[in-house]
């Protein structure tokens, strides 16, 4: 399109007046982008005709699944330009290989920023840490950010609308940036563009196993893990993890065979790696509840519910997650709201699944929504109690009791609410 082609003709001129550097093209595109007014000059739908249309089509990464999809507008020997549409997308948390610069051009996203606190390299392509929440913000269209390369800039981003789209202008590669690593809350780091053979293949067999399950299957995956360096026994109990342990079959009968398997192969782990596989299980369970959260959000279409899962999977405790609402809806109480959206989705079915809403929430009832209002107002179990005696004096308590105090237990535990209670 003519108007990436001048922004990008433009902004080439002005890079190489700086000699190509790289610690001055996050700015230089920042100012770009200020001043091209794209807000008000670009339909993105407008983009979606002219794909359909032209036959003058800049070189695509067709192998890039970032985005739905990736449409690169403009390509110059350094640097392009893409845009990003996005209907449910959610970026990992990862830092990047390539510097720039971004806008909102439609929609909006909850953003992240990170902080890394490295305290073993386990190999160039896997660290051990501790991955550190600084930020949180609502982007709105017209938003511009910086994209610095390398571990100054950790993020993740939360598409709210649907859809989103996002103008980039981006480097090829920044070496100052690599490796790219994405990042396992609460402790791992790893190079997700390295691959090797056998560690893939050894992936792969243990995938086999599972979904046969073959009689063995046990046997000959603690084998592995017991000949296995730390990121292969980790990459294993990963696909364990998630496999046996959401066995539908299981579940459907009140067993818990597949969490026990599960300990069983940590062990050995543990008695190869020692302290490094204790980081394991918390990791996996973030995973989990990542995984629960996101895929929620495809039968959830409202902004404003949208919003609350985006701040669900992001905010890592109760104050920052009210403060949050509050500054998006100053005139509303922010517990009221919470409570009023989680009484919204409590009544939505989610289309083809067995659970009783989109929450997932089994017995959302006056005493569940009196629990989580006291725990979103930061109250103790037994604070809870004194409030319900003192609204209910006349009631038989002592079975009331008891049900509050299992209450106050099951909502701090839930996939949903464990990361701000």
């Amino acid at each position: 399109m003519q108007l990436f082609q001048e922004l990008g003709s433009q902004l080439e001129r002005k890079w190489k007046d700086s000699n190509y550097d790289d610690e001055v093209f996050p700015a230089l595109a920042m100012k770009a982008l200020e001043g091209a007014d794209l807000i008000d000059r670009v339909d993105p739908w407008e983009v979606v005709r002219w794909v359909h249309s032209t036959t003058e089509f800049p070189q695509q990464d067709i192998e890039s699944n970032f985005g739905n999809p990736p449409i690169t507008l403009y390509r110059g020997p350094r640097f392009y330009i893409d845009i990003y549409f996005w209907i449910d997308g959610t970026t990992s948390i990862h830092q990047h290989g390539f510097c720039g610069a971004y806008q909102v051009l439609l929609g909006g996203s909850i953003h992240s920023k990170y902080r890394f606190d490295l305290t073993r390299e386990v190999n160039p392509h896997f660290l051990v840490g501790r991955t550190e929440l600084e930020s949180v913000e609502l982007l709105q269209q017209g938003d511009i950010r910086p994209i610095l390369a390398g571990n100054r800039y950790i993020h993740s981003l939360f598409h709210l609308e649907r859809p989103s789209a996002t103008i980039v202008v981006r480097t090829a590669l920044s070496p100052a940036g690599t490796p790219q690593y994405s990042y396992n809350k609460p402790s791992f780091a790893f190079n997700p563009f390295h691959t090797e053979a056998l560690e893939v293949r050894r992936r792969q067999t243990t995938a086999l196993l599972l979904n046969i399950q073959h009689p063995k299957t046990d046997e000959l995956i603690g084998e592995l893990i017991s000949l296995s360096d730390f990121q292969t026994a980790f990459l294993v109990l990963q696909a364990v993890f998630h496999t046996i342990t959401n066995d539908a079959l299981e579940k459907a009968f009140g067993l818990e065979t597949g969490v026990g398997r599960f300990e069983a192969l940590l062990a050995i782990a543990r008695r190869r790696h020692g302290e490094l596989a204790d980081l394991i299980p918390a990791v996996l369970a973030e995973e989990q509840r990542i995984y629960n959260i996101t895929s929620r959000r495809g039968q959830i279409t409202a902004g404003e519910h949208r919003f609350f899962l985006a701040l669900l999977l992001n905010v890592p405790d109760r104050v920052r997650l009210l403060e949050l609402i509050a500054k998006r809806f100053p005139d509303a109480d922010p517990v009221e709201t919470v409570l009023k959206w989680v009484r919204e989705l409590s009544r939505t079915r989610s289309f083809g699944s067995q659970e009783s809403n989109v929450l997932g929430i089994r017995d959302f009832d006056e005493d569940y929504e009196l629990v989580l209002q006291g725990l979103l107002q930061g109250l103790s179990c037994a604070e809870i109690k004194s409030k319900f005696l003192e609204e209910f004096p006349d009631e038989d308590n002592s079975e009331m009791m008891s049900k509050l105090e299992t209450l106050y237990e099951s909502i701090r535990g839930e996939m949903l609410f464990r990361a701000i209670f």
